[in-house]
């Protein structure tokens, strides 16, 4: 009987000492594997074990899970850093512009043109001094928000007020870009808390928008709407016919500077919109943008 329980006892170690030393070996094998995969990650590999192991299977399908996610990762960023590096193209190329120009005009006055010449060198020095300085504010403006550092002073402000303003201001734009213009706001007063710089901005940048994209009407709305018994939202609504852009494309316009062709002929930064929702969120509101047949429709939405 003795005999017997030390085979037994024999044979159950020698068993689990070879599976021991079988898996030690498997997982030996599975660093090597893993450390060559990591070095070529581009070479789409996956873990495979020497042998089948109960024990191991979990972890072999989690690290081809994890390697999956990693490559998918390695993708999306060298995806971003084109296109990172073609903003990058795209700004250097706004700010050399207007530079370039205004240089060359400088030239030419300091060659000694006649008088009405110089008048007109200096009315274009300073159009493209202006766009230089816009283009700088943007910059400037989006990498405080990105960075956390814009102050918001909230209070009640009349939206209704707002817009009309702004909508005075940018009038002779419009009018010039050969665009109707439709607006209802109530003539009551519509509050909401708000920063009121940032909310003349943020109807300032749609405005900019419109008069880039919109082929020849624009409309503007302002209306309540009511969330619950105790809430109410107020939504912007401002939407233009537009022409060469797709439903795909159309979100395009919130990314940090996107710029379809006519709005970089324009001077435009791919900033402004981007800018607007920023605005919007952190005052505690929200802008989307849909594209319905030949119109975009931008709808900005703050709490009452």
């Amino acid at each position: 009987m003795a005999e017997m329980i030390l085979m037994i006892t024999t044979g159950c170690a020698i068993f689990y000492g070879i599976r021991y030393g079988m898996l030690k070996r498997s997982i030996r094998g599975l660093r090597r594997e893993l450390a060559e995969i990591i070095e070529n990650l581009e070479d789409n590999r996956i873990v495979k074990l020497d042998s089948p192991h109960r024990e191991l299977e979990e972890l072999e399908t989690v690290l081809n899970h994890t390697l999956e996610q990693v490559r998918k990762e390695r993708i999306s960023y060298e995806k971003r850093e084109r296109e990172f590096q073609k903003q990058l193209e795209d700004l250097s190329h706004d700010l050399r512009t207007p530079l370039t120009a205004i240089q060359g005009y400088l030239k030419l006055m300091d060659q000694g043109v006649p008088g009405n010449e110089e008048k007109e060198y200096l009315a274009v020095i300073q159009r493209r001094t202006s766009n230089l300085r816009h283009l700088v504010d943007q910059f400037y403006d989006f990498s405080t928000l990105l960075s956390g550092d814009y102050k918001m002073d909230l209070r009640e402000v009349d939206f209704g007020r707002m817009c009309r303003e702004q909508l005075l201001g940018s009038f002779s734009q419009l009018e010039d870009a050969g665009i109707e213009v439709k607006v209802q706001i109530p003539e009551k007063p519509v509050l909401i808390l708000a920063d009121e710089n940032a909310l003349a901005r943020i109807v300032g940048n749609l405005l900019q928008n419109a008069v880039r994209y919109a082929k020849k009407h624009l409309e503007i709305e302002i209306k309540e709407l009511k969330v619950s018994e105790t809430e109410k939202n107020v939504i912007l609504t401002f939407a233009n016919d537009t022409e060469n852009l797709t439903a795909e494309t159309a979100e395009l316009l919130f990314q940090r500077f996107y710029t379809g062709e006519q709005a970089r002929s324009q001077g435009g930064t791919g900033l402004g919109l981007a800018i607007a929702r920023r605005l919007a969120e952190q005052m505690g509101g929200a802008m989307t943008v849909e594209r319905k047949e030949t119109w975009l429709f931008f709808k900005a939405v703050f709490k009452i």
